[in-house]
Formats: structure tokens, sequence, C-alpha cells
């Protein structure tokens, strides 16, 4: 009976050999490589989680399905544009048919004029939907294959384990049948193994079945046959998130989550509609839409508005933009009613299929808001609910590592009594169960704070695996002149360029080989030749305030290595990514920055007096005079010292850009001429005409 004993804690301890191998395996970053193989499943090939996330979107119809509905979106947006230029160029033309029907160009109504500029935006937002749901696609297909991975290595695990403890179980008990022939044994203790042997068939029995089918299950989710012939990784997470990580990690899932996404695309889009719509309105009705504006400033502004009382308003708006065709006109001796003179797009005629469009607009939007906020808030707090958990599940786990330690301490105590003969078999019988389920509870436990992380992982669109793998710890990683010689150009970089509409912002990151042929350490974003943010370690990502594209002439980037500048690379602002081609092997000819230094207006609300001042990144600059459009020197003809203000009226602040600015040296002499740029508050050089 002792020998029995020895065997199953043996077994038990090889068992708990293979949970503390296991829970110092591989991290949940796709780029682990860890892996053990199994003596129980054939292992001709082992089986990687990045692999299986990989081969589950290539076989998912799911996400063929948003990649052809972001297709459709850009097919309905062409469509949308052409026929929209189509019903313009009609309408503004003389058209006539065979049966002497004539019609004269006409004036688009607000409906029709509100179309052509909405429908192609929202749209486009449509698009940027279907683009997103597409991204938020592969995190649903990785999270499912996560945990289907975990289940099958626990699964596997499990019937190893207990494949091991049946065979010692059957050995004792064969032995142990044959002393109780001899009466060298105890009934009771031979049935008490008889029933352990057939508790753990049917335990291994009912293993393999679960396991089975979930093989059959990855199967169809990979597009590949994995039941035979195939070992796993590991994939159970030994982490640890500090709460220090939770601020960075919430606005990192405010990027990416699509419910809030979508929340805020729909914000967007009824403010556009709002926007364009307000703009027809007053530009029709003049005065009179100030009857209304206040309201609908107040819900741009995010303000409250009263329903009832902007109701109100708005019927005084309705009436009064139609008053002036109440009652009659009297021509020589007849009175004509006004009404005969209206036109088809005087009055509420304008606005004749929806006369309270703005009205409802401006509800949508502020509804819209409401829910973006909503949305926000709700999101942040899952993910501060969802850490709290993960601490709490990992609590439970470390506690369990703990008791099992100690249990195994009391086991080996239990064994030496029991073979002095101080503790029955029953007791220590007793003990090494409880040991057992003791080790089960804490393999589910382990197994609980995986698959919370893969979820957790999955909430905050995989912004766990970037902390853990340690290529994101802040959640910010991304991971100026010509040569007029041959250029050999290098392959592999690319930048990636993410626009972040919840907060109007975007997102510059650059992806540069480990082998790449020069090293590059820093980067810089200049729109024409205006640098955007400031500079940027290559694993790091610039983030900034969104910029218009439809004027830019001209976005690259600028790649250094350390304080020496590599290369300029011209890129597509228009495109969310595009190779960076960078010349090597030649010495590049320096390039001077276009940007001069910087300026900052003040204005007094008292006086209206404007103060221009100037911080220039060329000491030799002394002085400078700023000149009107047409040549005339505001403030006089002397120059200015750069160190003081130039001071007069308001006027100027409302034509910045059109100012040129010249800088002197100290002897008076021209040092350059400079134009402002009122969207960076930037000094760049003006080019001589």
């Amino acid at each position: 009976m002792r020998e029995l004993h020895e065997k199953l804690n043996i077994g038990i301890r090889m068992w708990l050999a293979v949970v503390t191998v296991c829970t110092f395996m591989t991290s949940m970053c796709p780029s682990s490589t860890a892996l053990v193989a199994h003596a129980e499943i054939p292992t001709k090939k082992v089986l990687t989680l990045k692999a299986c996330r990989n081969l589950a979107i290539q076989n998912s119809t799911d996400y063929e399905s948003a990649e052809m509905a972001i297709e459709s979106k850009k097919a309905a947006y062409e469509s949308a544009v052409k026929a929209i230029n189509l019903k313009k160029l009609s309408m503004a033309q003389f058209r006539w048919s065979p049966l002497l029907s004539f019609k004269f160009p006409t004036s688009p109504d607000f409906s029709e004029a509100s179309e052509f500029t909405y429908k192609p935006i929202s749209i486009q937002y449509e698009i940027q939907i279907a683009e997103h749901k597409l991204q938020d696609k592969t995190y649903e297909i990785a999270e499912k294959v996560n945990n289907l991975f975990v289940e099958i290595v626990v699964l596997q695990e499990s019937l190893a384990f207990n494949e091991r403890r049946l065979e010692v179980l059957k050995t004792g008990l064969a032995r142990n049948e044959k002393k109780l022939l001899i009466g060298q044994a105890n009934k009771s203790d031979v049935e008490k193994l008889q029933k352990k042997v057939e508790t753990v068939t049917g335990k291994i029995a009912a293993d393999k079945r679960n396991y089975e089918a979930n093989l059959k299950k990855l199967s169809n989710m990979l597009g590949l046959d994995v039941t035979t012939g195939y070992s796993f990784e590991k994939p159970f997470v030994e982490a640890t998130l500090e709460r220090s990580k939770l601020d960075a990690l919430i606005e990192y899932t405010e990027d990416r989550d699509e419910t809030y996404y979508e929340a805020c695309i729909a914000e967007a889009t009824a403010r556009a509609e709002l926007m364009i719509n307000k703009g027809l309105m007053a530009n029709k009705y003049g005065g009179d839409y100030n009857l209304i504006a206040g309201y609908v400033n107040a819900a741009i502004n995010g303000d409250k508005i009263n329903k009832k009382t902007f109701m109100a308003s708005y019927k005084s708006f309705i009436k009064k933009i139609d008053s002036y065709w109440e009652g009659s006109k009297r021509i020589i001796f007849f009175k004509i009613p006004r009404l005969w003179f209206k036109g088809d797009m005087d009055g509420s005629r304008y606005i004749d299929d929806d006369p309270y469009v703005l009205y409802q607009n401006t509800l949508d939007y502020a509804t819209a808001l409401n829910e973006k906020k909503a949305a926000k808030e709700e999101l942040d707090q899952s993910v501060i609910d969802t850490f709290n958990n993960y601490v709490s599940v990992k609590n439970s786990y470390k506690q369990y590592l703990k008791d099992v330690d100690n249990a195994e301490k009391n086991l080996k105590k239990d064994e030496i009594k029991n073979r002095m003969g101080e503790l029955t078999f029953d007791e220590y019988d007793s003990e090494m169960e409880s040991y057992e389920e003791l080790q089960n509870s804490m393999f589910d436990a382990m197994k609980l704070y995986t698959t919370t992380l893969y979820s957790f992982d999955r909430l905050t669109c995989g912004g766990i695996s970037g902390l853990l793998s340690g290529t994101d710890a802040d959640l910010k990683t991304a991971v100026v002149g010509e040569s007029y010689v041959e250029k050999n150009e290098l392959q592999g970089a690319y930048y990636t360029l993410r626009s972040i509409i919840q907060k109007q912002e975007f997102e510059l990151s650059l992806m540069i080989p480990e082998d790449f042929d020069i090293d590059i350490t820093d980067y810089e974003l200049w729109v024409d030749n205006i640098l955007i943010g400031e500079r940027t370690p290559k694993d790091k990502k610039l983030r900034h305030l969104t910029l218009t594209v439809d004027n830019v002439s001209q976005a690259k980037i600028r790649l250094y290595n350390g304080d020496t500048f590599v290369d300029d690379c011209i890129i597509d602002p228009s495109t969310e990514s595009g190779p960076l081609t960078i010349t090597s092997g030649f010495d590049i000819k320096k390039v001077e920055s276009d940007q001069l230094g910087t300026y900052e207006v003040n204005i007094s609300e008292t006086t209206g007096i404007v103060e221009l001042s100037f911080k220039m990144i060329d000491s030799d600059i002394k002085s400078f005079k700023v000149l009107t459009e047409d040549g005339k020197p505001l403030g006089g003809d002397t120059p200015v010292d750069i160190k003081k203000s130039l001071k007069y009226i308001s006027i100027i602040q409302e034509s910045l850009s059109d100012l040129t600015i010249e800088f002197y040296d100290a002897g008076g002499a021209l040092i350059n001429k400079g134009r402002l740029v009122e969207a960076s508050s930037t000094v760049i050089k003006k080019e001589d005409e």
C-alpha cells in the first residue's frame, strides 16, 4: 500500500511540474514563440497562437463580408458624386424635348442644395465606419481563437495528468487485488481504488469528447484540419498590470473602440448636416434667421436648449419668412394678392419638402452629442471595472498558488506519518484527494486568469498586448533636402497615418525593419515646409490635431540618426499607409528649413489694439517691419526692435496671412522676408515672386 502511495505522489508531483511550467510560459503577445511539446500528442508540427489568429482571419467569412462592405461603400460614394454632378449640370442647362417641353436653368431648393453637399460627406463617414469595423473584426476573431486555444491546451494538460494518474491507479489496484486474496489488504481500500479508477476513467472520457469537439471547432475557424498531427504552444499568461497605466489604457481604448467610434461618427455626421443646413438657411433668410440662431448655436456649443421655446421660435421664424407675401399690393386701381408675386424659392417654399428640417437637425445633433458622451463614460467605466476584475482574479490565482504550496508540504509530512503507521490509508487518501482538488482549482484559476486577460485585451482593442509584450509600455509606441546624384532606394520601411475622429486628431507611426541598412533614431513631420508637432523617436507615435489636407501641396517625413539628417520621404497624407523611400550611399546636401520662427498675437478687448511679436530662430535678426498686401508699412516705416511688439489697430488680425514681414540685421540690412501661417503660428520664408 505504501508503494501505491509513493507512485500516486510521484504522479501528482509530475502534474504540478507541468502546471508550474505553464505558469511561466509564453505571453499573450503575437510575437511569443516559447513552445512545449506533449508526449501524449504527436508533435509533428507546433501550432502557435499567432498562427491560429492569422489563419482564422484569413478564413473568416465575417472578415470577408466586412471587406466587401468597404468596397460597397466606396462604390456608393463614387456613384453619389457622379449623380450629383450630373444633376447639377442638368439643372444649370436649358433643356427641351421633341414635344416642346422646355425647362430653363433652375437653382436648387434647400433639400437639393443640402443633398449636394451632405450626401458625399455622409457616405465618407460610412466608409470610415466600415473600415473601422474591419479592424474591430480582427479583435473579435482574435478573442474567440484565444479562448478556444486556451480551452484546448487546458484539456490537453488535464488529459495528460489524468492518464498518468489512471495508469498509477490501475497498477496499484491490480497489486492490492492480489494482496487481498492472501489477506494482506483491506477490501474497503480495494473498493475505494476501484471507484477512483472509474471516476478518473469517466473524467478522461468526458475531457476527450470536449477536446475533440474543440479541435473540430478550431479546424473550422482556421480552415485547416488540426485534429491530428499538431501540438499547441502554451498560451498561459503571467503578467503584471500597474494601476498607473489605467489612464493611458482608457485613452488607448477610446481611440479604437468600435461602439464609441460609431457614436463619434454619428455626432460628426449630425454636426456636418447641421452646419450645412444652418449655412443654407442663414444665407437664404438673412436677419430672419436670427430668430432661431441662438438655439442652433447653443446646440453646436454643447449647451442645453429648451425644446418648447425653440419650437415656438421656429414657428415664429416660419411665419416671419412668409409674412412678406401677406395682404395685397395696389397696382393702379387693382389690389393684387402679394402671394401672386411669391417665387418658387421665396419664403417657406424654399424648404417646402421639410419646413422644420433645421429644428430636427439641431435636436438630432444634441442627441448625438449626448450619446457620444454617454458612450465614452460607459466605455471608460467598463475598462475600470474590467481592470478591477483582473486584479481580483489575479489575487485569487496567486492565493491558490500559495495554498497548493502549503498543501504539498503538508502532504509530504502526512506521507511520512503514513509510512510510520501514524496515519491510516483513509486519512492519507483523504488528504491526497484534497490536494488534487486544490491543484485542479488552481489550474482553473490560471485558466480564468488567462482568459480574463484575453478578454481585457479584446475590450482595450489590443492595449493589453502592447503592455505585456513590452513593445508599447506607454501605449504610445509605433511602432530637408534633395540629392542630385543617383539614389539607392532601401525597401521595407513604411508609415501609417491613422485618423482619430474621437478627438479630431491623427496619429503617425513608422515601421523600420531591425535589419535596415542605415540607422534611424528619430523623425519629424513637415507639411508645406512647416514642422507639425516635434521630433519623435522612431518607435513612438506622433499625435497632433487633425490637419486639412485639401490644400496641402507637400507632406514629408524627415528622418534622423541622432542629430544627423538622413533623408526626406514624401508621403501622401490622404492615405492610411505607404512606403518610405529612403536613399543612401551618398552625401545628402543639407537644406535649411523654411521656418524662420514663431509669432504671437494679443488683442486688447478694451482698446482693440493688436500686439504682434516674434521669436526668431536666427539670432542675427534684430528688427522687423510689417507690410500690408499692397506693400504699405504698418506702424510707420521704421523697423521695430525684434524684442518689442508692433502695436496696431485690430484690422490686421483679419488678414495675417496676407502680411509680409521683413527682417533686418543689426546694421539694417535685409536678411529675409517671411509670411505668417495662422494654423501653426509660425513664420516661414517668403519666396520672391
